[in-house]
């Protein structure tokens, strides 16, 4: 869909159901001018308040919306205390790179303003820095999966550690680097842009994996540690996790 057809979408179907938002900014694909055929309209709508946040997909016609409702305070919250210790900030990239539907009218136009001021603030902070434990307990996790990949030889295990492997190594880059991180596709997309490098390696391993498994567990092997190597390499034997003293169920026990 066009955003020219989204905006419109937006304004006649929807905006009527909720008159009261200050701001609707769609995102993602459409907003991008990278939209599909089967591309949803992600959809932000920011109220003066709201009694909760909330997350709804709606159908309009044929039409799928990934519709996101907030006011200032739980948008500042789901950035800074639900989305920002993840690594991605989600709503905020919405809020800086999408499309003002309600750009022709004087208010909307300055909370709009102020959101993208206010999101644009959050993304500059960057993602919380690993602590030591943080980076030991990912360098842990992907060792033990290389290790797996190098041990399979069933064709969907191998699979599925690859694609594992992949999520877990393009994240730990992005995060030991500063940078932030995402999910699926938006994952790929922050890799290729900070680690160009790595992005092309890991799309090679992936793709070897299936005409020459061994070929693509050697090349998933040396990205793996290059990755790893300015943080002390890969991590097995020492590595210790303990839980919670509080971690524990009352009144269960041995009889």
């Amino acid at each position: 869909m066009h955003i020219d057809a989204a905006q419109a979408l937006v304004r006649h179907e929807l905006l009527p159901r909720w008159p009261d938002a200050r701001v609707a900014i769609i995102g993602g694909s459409i907003a991008r001018g990278e939209a599909t055929p089967t591309s949803d309209i992600d959809l932000l709508l920011v109220f003066d308040r709201v009694d909760q946040a909330w997350r709804d997909t709606l159908k309009v016609g044929p039409q799928t919306v990934e519709l996101f409702g907030h006011d200032p305070a739980t948008f500042d919250y789901f950035c800074r205390e639900i989305d920002r210790p993840n690594g991605c900030l989600p709503l905020a990239n919405m809020a800086v790179d999408g499309v003002n539907v309600l750009d022709d009218v004087p208010s909307a136009r300055g909370a709009a303003a102020w959101l993208r001021s206010h999101a644009q603030a959050l993304l500059d902070l960057g993602p919380p820095a690993l602590t030591p434990a943080m980076l030991a307990s990912r360098r842990y996790e992907i060792t033990t999966l290389l290790e797996d990949l190098l041990d399979a030889t069933a064709p969907d295990e191998l699979l599925a550690t690859a694609v594992k492997l992949y999520d877990a190594l393009a994240g730990f880059a992005l995060r030991a680097a500063g940078a932030w991180t995402g999910v699926g596709k938006h994952l790929a997309r922050r890799l290729r842009a900070a680690d160009p490098a790595l992005a092309a390696d890991l799309v090679a391993a992936m793709g070897a994996l299936g005409a020459d498994p061994a070929a693509g567990k050697a090349l998933f092997n040396e990205a793996v540690r290059r990755t790893l190597a300015p943080y002390g390499g890969a991590l097995l034997e020492g590595f210790m996790a303990p839980a919670p003293g509080e971690w524990r169920s009352e009144g269960v026990a041995f009889p």
